[in-house]
């Protein structure tokens, strides 16, 4: 679901560690810790750091309940690196 909505600029939210997050899904890849995880620009819900709107890496391991929000977002941002640095392996980029 989380490829589909990057390559569809679709709007997703979820649940991590705690905090029910609302994010714009720019990447999905395999980081070179051997983790898979997802880079996404956070617009709403929580955040253990309390700052929002901003980028934040998720390890999709640790994500639950994961849902389309119902709307898309516009494309990449500006400011969305897209080298992905530390990824070995991308699935899917905004």
């Amino acid at each position: 679901m989380l490829v589909r909505a990057v390559i569809s600029h679709q709007v997703v939210e979820f649940e991590y560690h705690g905090h029910h997050r609302i994010v714009e899904p720019h990447l999905v890849g395999i980081h070179q810790a051997g983790e898979a995880m997802l880079l996404a620009y956070q617009t709403g819900g929580t955040s253990r750091s309390g700052e929002l709107p901003g980028w934040r890496t998720f390890i999709l391991a640790e994500i639950h309940g994961v849902g389309l929000e119902g709307r898309r977002f516009p494309g990449p941002r500006p400011d969305f690196v897209h080298s992905a640095e530390g990824m070995t392996e991308v699935f899917a980029r905004a």
